[in-house]
C-alpha cells in the first residue's frame, strides 16, 4: 500500500504533465490562430489593394466619357457654328460621313434645305442630296424625319423643280419616300411638274411604268386625259408596259370588262419586281385603291385568293431605302413576336444566322448608346434582345462567336 506521500506525488506529477500537454496545445492552436489571421490580413490588403485599382479604373473611365462628352460638345457646337456658314459642298460632304449621328444629320439637312435656294453648288449635288433626303425620311425615326419634312414643305416646289434636274432614279425614290396620307399634297405637285415638265420622254418604260402608276393611284389620271403630250407618250407602243397599263386602265374606266382588269392585274404581276408601289404596299391593297373598291371587282377577281398567294410574304417590305433585314420584313411596329420570327427566319434563310445575330446586336447597340434612347427605345430593345435570344436557342451551334447585348 502506498504512503500518502507517494501518491500526492505521483499525482502532482501526473498534474504537470497533463498542464504540459494542454499548454502544448494551446500554443498550437495560437501559432495557427496566428497564421490564419496574418492570412487573412493578407487577403483583405489585396482586396484593397483591387478595390483601389477598381476605383482607379473607375476614375480613368469616367475621365475618359467626361472627355468623350466634352469632344462631343465641341463637335456640335462646331457644327452648329458652321452651319451658318457652311455651304452646299461642306453639308454634303459632313452628311456621307458615318460619324456623325442622325440628330447631327438633321441640323445640317435641315440648314441645307435653307441655303439649297441661293446656293448654285444645290445643282451640282442634287443626286447626293435626293438621296440623302428620300433615304432620312424613310430610315429616321419619326421625330427627326418630322423635322426633315417640315423644312422640306416650306419650300417644296423649289425642290421639286430642282428634283427634276435628276435622274430618274432619285425622282422615284423621292415619289416612293413621299408615298404616306400625309404627303399626298407633295406627291401630286411633284407629278404634276414631272408631267408638265416634257421630263417623261426622257424616261425609260420602267420609269413611266412606276410614274403613272402613281398617277392612277393618287387618283389624278383625269387631270391629264386631255392633255395631248401626256397621251401622246403614254400611247407611244415603244413604252411597252407603261403604254399596256394606260390602255387597259383607259378601256376598263369606260367599259367594266373584267378581260381588261384580269390583263391589268397580269401585267402588274409580271413587272412586280420593278414597281415601286408594290415595294412598300400590299398588292390587294394598291388594286382596291386604284380600282376605287368597286363590288364588281370582287365578283370576278378572288381578292382573297390573292392574299392567299401572298400570305408568306404578307410583311416582307422591300423599300430601296430600308436595310435588308427591314426589307424581309422585319420591324417592332405592327408586328406580332411571330411575324417577326417569321420574318427573321426568312432572313437567315437567305443570309445567314450571324448575318441575323450581328444585326440585332447591332440595333440594340445603338439604341443603348444614350439614356434617353434606352428609355425612348425600352420596347425595341426589349423584342430586339427577345428575338436574339431566341435565335440562339433555336439555331446556334458555337460555330461563331455570339454577339451580347
Amino acid at each position: 500500500m502506498l504512503s500518502k506521500e507517494i501518491l500526492l506525488e505521483s499525482i502532482t506529477l501526473q498534474l504537470g504533465q497533463g498542464l504540459m500537454e494542454i499548454d502544448n496545445i494551446y500554443k498550437k492552436q495560437l501559432t495557427l490562430l496566428k497564421t490564419e489571421i496574418a492570412n487573412r490580413d493578407q487577403q483583405i490588403q489585396l482586396l484593397k489593394d483591387e478595390i483601389e485599382d477598381l476605383l482607379g479604373n473607375i476614375k480613368s473611365l469616367n475621365k475618359i466619357n467626361h472627355n468623350l462628352n466634352n469632344e462631343r460638345e465641341k463637335l456640335l457646337k462646331q457644327i452648329n457654328r458652321k452651319s451658318k456658314k457652311m455651304d452646299f459642298t461642306k453639308g454634303i460632304t459632313l452628311l456621307l460621313c458615318d460619324n456623325i449621328s442622325n440628330e447631327e444629320k438633321v441640323k445640317i439637312i435641315s440648314h441645307l434645305l435653307k441655303i439649297a435656294p441661293d446656293d448654285e453648288k444645290s445643282e451640282e449635288y442634287i443626286q447626293e442630296f435626293m438621296q440623302i433626303i428620300s433615304d432620312s425620311i424613310t430610315t429616321f425615326d419619326s421625330y427627326h424625319s418630322r423635322s426633315i419634312k417640315r423644312e422640306l414643305k416650306k419650300n417644296y416646289e423649289f425642290y421639286h423643280r430642282l428634283f427634276l434636274k435628276a435622274s430618274s432614279k432619285y425622282v422615284r425614290k423621292i415619289l416612293s419616300a413621299y408615298h404616306s396620307s400625309k404627303m399626298i399634297d407633295l406627291v401630286k405637285h411633284l407629278l404634276n411638274e414631272l408631267v408638265q415638265s416634257n421630263k417623261l420622254y426622257s424616261y425609260k418604260d420602267e420609269d413611266a411604268l412606276n410614274i403613272l402608276l402613281y398617277i392612277i393611284y393618287y387618283r389624278i389620271i383625269k387631270t391629264y386625259q386631255n392633255d395631248s403630250r401626256f397621251k401622246l407618250f403614254y400611247k407611244d407602243t415603244r413604252n411597252d408596259y407603261s403604254n399596256r397599263i394606260y390602255d387597259l386602265y383607259n378601256q376598263y374606266s369606260i367599259k367594266r370588262n373584267r378581260t381588261y382588269f384580269k390583263e391589268f392585274v397580269s401585267v402588274l404581276e409580271e413587272k412586280e419586281d420593278c414597281i415601286d408601289l408594290l415595294k412598300v404596299e400590299m398588292f390587294q391593297s394598291i388594286l382596291r385603291r386604284i380600282f376605287n373598291k368597286e363590288a364588281e371587282i370582287e365578283n370576278y377577281y378572288n381578292l382573297e385568293q390573292k392574299i392567299k398567294k401572298a400570305a408568306p410574304k404578307s410583311y416582307k417590305y422591300r423599300h430601296p431605302s430600308y436595310s435588308e433585314l427591314r426589307n424581309f420584313g422585319y420591324q417592332i411596329t405592327d408586328r406580332s413576336d411571330e411575324q417577326r420570327w417569321l420574318a427573321l427566319q426568312e432572313f437567315v434563310e437567305s443570309y445567314s444566322l450571324q448575318a441575323a445575330a450581328y444585326e440585332l446586336q447591332k440595333r440594340i447597340r445603338l439604341k443603348m448608346g444614350r439614356e434617353e434612347d434606352r428609355k425612348r427605345y425600352a420596347n425595341a430593345i426589349g423584342k430586339w434582345s427577345y428575338d436574339l435570344k431566341r435565335l440562339k436557342q433555336e439555331y446556334f451551334k458555337n460555330d461563331f462567336p455570339w454577339p451580347e447585348n
